[in-house]
């Protein structure tokens, strides 16, 4: 394949393994990184830490302050602001701010909250039937939607509901995960609503996690109902904060709704985010201190912190349930039909290398900060269930995410191919450049292998790969490179591995594993339900029809101190919202 900026330094670093991409986006770190150790200020110390770099993440919610700007910033301008026909994960976390879910997840600044930690949002409380073939919600009095036409400050209804879920389960994208009608592997069958604030959804089977999936932000939010509103331009929400303007391909600007239920938050009385898609000049408004807190990379964190040592850095061992991942070709003439093939391009990566060069991790170890790193199984390393594949909890499959370039050009040519064989590397293009550049670099360190002669293929993001993500692996020939998220193990899977699912993987029930998904799903004891999610990942390491990225490390992120609480919360998913809990420390600022 042609190699791409990031591979061809991939390519270099292989005959020196365990260094780090020296020149990979600016990833030197030698000196400069060695000189920061002791540089700045530890607020208090963190264990572990030898660089004196950390600052503690500390829960001041009892010192908050309402009022005041927070002067955020997007990286994605805004698609659709339909909060039942949105497809565009980006716009999900702009839309929870201004509309309600019926359930919110937990947040907690101690730990990992579950779903045992799922609240109230539009609903106070609810109950699940001792049979668990229905949910009845109870919806909070007076809990009012924007004062501006045309909903005038009324409250919601159940009404509201019943309108909202009966366009979600018609036109929504995502109403496949929901909705009966839509797949049978969905619960919901109908809705309920006796009175203005009783809401029952019946489902079709027991279904021990309904509660997450109505806390789940990507899925079913309340709208206000109305046939003639522009909801796809503006917005009219019960939430936190209201739509105060929208610029086009500029910025988007929220003002706090004084009436939410969970006073005194939010604390910000105003939030304005500019649209920033250039890196470079988020980084250089996050140095002005014209925005708070900034994605700043990895290779651009300890230059960061040395250049600015008031800035508070933390580090978090956060790792995602759902994360990227790569899919093979379902094509009846695919070469990736052999089993042996899909595990031999598993072999041929090198997950450790590929965590150290793209996170930066010799780096930050140099300078004395702690570092781990976990590999993903298929399942994220952030999932409850999830499965390590360094050691032997996966089985006979365990060995196929072992790095073994040699056995695995063994395998291929034991299928009958002659090495190299010609595959298609298919990944988008327009958005997310670091995943896209994860992608490439993976592709090229298996063509580096010998066992494959890998093309990488661009893809416009809106057209030609939506195409193939959605064809079940019908639309392409080799490989294609995928964005994902989920938000609990049973969402992953069922996404992934039924023939409806939002991310198919086939058109077909996968033998072996759809049938383990659909038990799963139907299983309402969580003890037993945990169990059958890791036989999932035991059969998926052995029959491997995708592989997800590689792994994750320690991350470590920056902000100023004035931005207090953020990055402190861990949250079950973003309908949490831990940006009501962020406030102005003024105190900070001026010191």
């Amino acid at each position: 394949m042609k190699k791409s900026y990031w591979a061809g330094v991939l390519s270099g670093r292989l005959l020196k393994r365990r260094r780090l991409l020296s020149a990979a986006g600016g990833l030197a770190v030698g000196a400069a990184a060695l000189s920061l150790v002791g540089c700045g200020k530890n607020e208090g110390g963190v264990q572990g830490d030898a660089s004196g770099l950390l600052g503690k993440a500390e829960d001041t919610t009892k010192r908050a302050k309402p009022g005041g700007t927070w002067s955020d910033y997007i990286s994605e301008d805004v698609v659709n602001m339909d909060p039942l026909l949105n497809v565009s994960n980006v716009t999900f976390t702009q839309l929870v701010m201004v509309y309600s879910l019926l359930l919110k997840a937990g947040i907690s600044a101690m730990g990992k909250p579950g779903i045992e930690d799922i609240s109230g949002d539009a609903a106070e409380s609810w109950e699940v039937a001792p049979d668990g073939l229905r949910i009845t919600l109870k919806l909070r009095p007076n809990h009012k939607f924007d004062p501006r036409p045309p909903t005038n400050g009324r409250a919601m209804d159940s009404g509201d509901v019943k309108w909202s879920w009966e366009k979600f389960e018609k036109l929504a994208p995502n109403g496949v995960s929901l909705a009966n009608s839509r797949s049978e592997l969905a619960p919901i069958q109908s809705i309920e609503t006796p009175d203005a604030r009783t809401v029952t959804f019946r489902l079709a089977f027991p279904y021990g996690a309904i509660t997450q999936l109505l806390a789940i932000h990507k899925f079913f939010m309340v709208a206000p109902k109305d046939e003639t509103f522009n909801f796809k331009g503006d917005m009219r929400g019960s939430g936190p904060y209201f739509l105060d303007s929208y610029r086009p391909s500029s910025g988007i600007t929220y003002k706090k709704n004084p009436d939410w239920y969970d006073k005194p938050r939010p604390f910000f009385d105003v939030i304005n985010r500019p649209l920033i898609s250039d890196y470079a000049s988020g980084l250089s408004q996050f140095k002005a201190g014209n925005i708070w807190a900034f994605d700043v990379k990895a290779e651009d964190l300890l230059a960061t912190k040395r250049d600015h040592p008031t800035m508070l850095m933390l580090g978090r061992e956060v790792a995602p349930i759902g994360p990227g991942f790569t899919q093979f070709s379902k094509l009846p003439d695919s070469a990736f039909k052999d089993v042996r093939l899909r595990r031999a391009f598993s072999m041929m990566l090198d997950r450790d290398l590929l965590i150290e060069a793209t996170e930066n991790v010799n780096g930050f170890r140099d300078a004395g900060l702690p570092v781990k790193m976990v590999w993903h199984s298929h399942l994220g390393a952030g999932a409850p269930e999830w499965l390590d594949p360094r050691g032997t909890e996966l089985g006979e499959g365990a060995k196929y995410f072992q790095y073994n370039p040699t056995e695995a050009k063994k395998m291929v040519e034991a299928a009958g191919l002659k090495t190299p064989v010609s595959v298609k590397y298919g990944g988008w293009v327009g958005v997310e450049e670091e995943g896209v550049k994860l992608h490439q670099t993976m592709a090229q360190m298996v063509a580096e292998g010998g066992a494959f002669q890998v093309e990488w293929v661009p893809l416009d993001y809106q057209t030609t790969y939506r195409s193939q993500l959605n064809s079940g692996g019908r639309d392409f020939t080799g490989l294609l490179g995928s964005r994902h998220a989920a938000d609990s193990a049973d969402i992953n899977f069922t996404e992934l591995l039924t023939p409806n699912g939002r991310k198919r993987l086939s058109v077909e029930p996968l033998p072996g594993l759809t049938d383990l998904v659909l038990k799963q799903q139907r299983e309402t004891d969580p003890r037993l339900k945990t169990v059958l999610i890791r036989d999932i990942q035991k059969q998926l390491a052995l029959d491997w029809p995708y592989f997800c990225n590689p792994g994750i490390a320690t991350s470590f992120s920056l902000r100023w101190p004035w931005i207090a609480n953020h990055g402190v919360f861990e949250i079950g998913q973003t309908s949490a919202r831990d940006f009501t809990h962020y406030w102005y420390d003024e105190s900070k600022r001026k010191a």
